[in-house]
């Protein structure tokens, strides 16, 4: 009777302490199963990391490429302007200027060296400006010459002094704020599409510091941004960073107000 009643007993206390067992086994179970689900959330968190920064290096690269496109073609557009130019006539142009250049004398100091380099880059502005005042006489079929510089009379100049420590525009410049600057430069070339960089080089000139060439860059992009919104310009679609004076349909953005 004891050995039935102890092996009772035992059979009794083993069926109480079953679920018990099962549940240690399952929450087992399932904390390695969270454990395997967030370390895989944490693989796809990095992939996701590393293909934002290929994306962000991708799109860079795309900008980079629609600048040098941009660049390349303006380039061509100015050859083919100059090409268009009389042979003839260019050369006599430009023997005439240089020999009297070539009577000066050969410079003895570097300010006489920069001076010649000034006066033979004149030279060259001054024959792409014939060239394009050539090709609008053929275009529109007028005895009438065409004037080189525009009417800017409706450009207003600055009425206070600019601020102690502003980067200076080139002289010619100096009496117009930095928006009025870009609009008489897309006046006299109303045709063209200036990427930004092309306008910080002929409102500052060449010779800035990387810190300066910065800080003009920022001043004439945000100039730039205002303009297209107040409707001076427009941006060029295709182009990063390129703008023009006249709407063309679908290749600029549309206008927004009215032109000034």
């Amino acid at each position: 009777m004891m050995r039935v009643w102890a092996f009772t007993k035992t059979s009794l206390l083993s069926t109480c302490l079953y679920p018990f067992k099962k549940n240690e086994t399952t929450m087992a179970d399932l904390s390695e199963i969270l454990r395997l689900l967030e370390a895989e959330r944490d693989r796809y968190i990095l992939e996701t990391a590393d293909l934002e920064r290929r994306l962000s290096f991708i799109r860079n690269q795309m900008n980079v490429l629609e600048a040098l496109i941009s660049g390349y073609a303006l380039e061509e557009k100015m050859s083919h302007l100059q090409k268009s130019l009389p042979e003839s006539s260019t050369q006599a142009y430009l023997e005439g200027n240089l020999h009297s250049l070539e009577e000066e004398g050969e410079p003895k100091t570097l300010e006489q060296e920069q001076e010649l380099n000034n006066k033979t880059n004149s030279l060259v502005t001054t024959l792409s400006s014939s060239s394009t005042s050539t090709l609008n006489s053929k275009d529109s079929k007028s005895t009438t010459p065409i004037t080189e510089q525009p009417d800017i009379s409706d450009i207003p100049k600055l009425t206070t002094p600019r601020k102690p420590g502003t980067l200076p525009l080139l002289p010619e410049f100096q009496e117009y704020s930095i928006q009025n600057a870009i609009l008489i430069l897309m006046r006299r070339r109303p045709n063209l599409h200036f990427h930004i960089d092309a306008i910080v080089r002929d409102l500052y000139g060449d010779k800035l510091t990387p810190e300066q060439l910065k800080t003009a860059k920022t001043n004439v992009g945000k100039m730039l941004s205002t303009g297209v919104q107040s409707g001076m310009w427009y941006r060029v679609l295709q182009g990063h960073g390129v703008y023009t004076l006249k709407y063309e349909k679908g290749v600029t953005s549309k206008p927004l107000h009215k032109k000034r």
